[in-house]
């Protein structure tokens, strides 16, 4: 072969072309799975921030009306009513409607984080035995306390009930 004849096929070559540049789309796996895990966390942090905030207005409208009663001296019966309204909020109807007497100063005793209004003959008096069934401060203030800590104490029992059956 001619020298001439050599570069007569090199000039017929072509100039070498480079790849195209790799497409965004479709993205890889990784990233639809990061895509979902973050939809995912949105969708469980608005949720969960919703649920608090429910909680959060039950509990601010129910010392908005304790601090009214404290206001117009209300009496112990007034007292517990609004108890056992702010009990009807947290569990259901059949669970707390029905409680009186003992079984309602148990109840309440159960959920609160230091005991309630002394001791039981004391309570029973005092809401259905007393002529004057007056309040002081610091029935006020523990009422305070038990409406504070009901979610914490129905959680916290929870955990207790969840424990005790699953060690089961």
């Amino acid at each position: 072969m001619s020298v001439q004849n050599n570069q007569n096929l090199l000039a017929q070559l072509n100039d070498i072309q480079a790849p195209s540049l790799p497409s965004f789309w479709p993205p890889a796996p990784i990233y639809w799975f990061l895509l979902s895990a973050l939809i995912i966390c949105l969708l469980l942090s608005v949720y969960l921030f919703k649920k608090y905030k429910k909680q959060k207005v039950k509990q601010t409208a129910a010392l908005k009306q304790l601090t009214l009663l404290e206001k117009s001296n209300a009496d112990f019966i007034l007292l517990n009513q609004l108890l056992k309204g702010v009990a009807l909020l947290y569990f259901p109807r059949r669970q707390v409607a029905s409680l009186h007497g003992e079984q309602w100063f148990d109840f309440l005793q159960s959920y609160a984080q230091t005991p309630l209004f002394g001791d039981k003959a004391d309570f029973i008096i005092r809401l259905y035995d007393s002529p004057e069934p007056t309040c002081c401060r610091d029935d006020f203030e523990q009422a305070r306390k038990w409406i504070s800590g009901l979610h914490k104490q129905i959680k916290k029992l929870q955990n207790i009930t969840q424990e005790k059956h699953n060690n089961v």
